[in-house]
């Protein structure tokens, strides 16, 4: 035997479902659902016939594809209310971002994502709600709904893939990308030459490699001499 598969839980085929015995010793059981994917006990058991009770409690149910959830939607439905907010919050709590685009993220929930969708329990949330959402945030302000639509997106799929709800609402194509409404006009040698005389002297050479190189503003203010190759 090899040492990874020694390392492996031993799994039991059964006609419904696997029973895995863990490192631990304790039990774990598991199924596919008519979902197509794979689904887990909440928690594992202390006694292989434990776990497979669980297994046929969970047969009749999977034989119903209308009315089945997936086992950790239920318990979640059957120990708390879980809310869009209270389950955004922690996950932007633990994401690791940069100070700037998390303040970015902590306006967009509370600006244009928790009116909404804050206090509706995650498995409310169908594709009509978030698409009557997104029309109602109208066409004025497109970045601002594509941002929104984009950090609405990935929430859910987490929601999605931690099984609290079996599919992700948010199906509308395109939504999360931005087009530049304005096209930008580069400056005309005339006009550059007018807005580096009017710079202060200091950051008048600032102004022309902004102007010439494309460089954006956080690469200007890193550049130092010692980046400049003469040769």
């Amino acid at each position: 035997m090899s040492r990874s598969s020694a390392s492996r839980p031993a799994q039991e085929k059964r006609g419904f479902g696997q029973v895995s015995k863990m490192r631990s010793g304790r039990y774990q059981a598991r199924y596919t659902g008519p979902d197509g994917g794979r689904h887990s006990a909440p928690t594992t058991f202390e006694a292989k016939e434990d776990a497979v009770a669980w297994l046929r409690a969970e047969r009749p149910l999977v034989e119903d594809p209308e009315s089945w959830e997936p086992p950790k939607v239920r318990l979640v439905k059957a120990q708390t209310r879980l809310t869009f907010d209270s389950y955004a919050d922690k996950w932007l709590e633990e994401r690791p971002l940069k100070p700037r685009t998390r303040a970015h993220y902590r306006r967009l929930l509370d600006v244009q994502l928790f009116p909404t969708f804050g206090d509706m329990d995650l498995t409310k949330i169908t594709t009509d709600v978030v698409n009557h959402w997104y029309a109602l945030m109208g066409p004025s302000r497109p970045a601002l709904r594509a941002h929104a639509y984009a950090l609405l997106r990935t929430i859910l799929s987490e929601v999605e893939q931690d099984e609290l709800i079996s599919k992700n609402p948010c199906h509308i194509r395109g939504a999360g990308n931005t087009r530049r409404v304005h096209r930008v006009k580069p400056a005309s040698l005339d006009e550059l030459t007018t807005l580096v005389s009017a710079m202060p002297q200091r950051l008048q050479a600032m102004t022309l490699l902004a102007a010439w190189c494309g460089l954006r503003f956080g690469e200007l203010t890193e550049l130092r001499r010692k980046d400049v190759d003469l040769k």
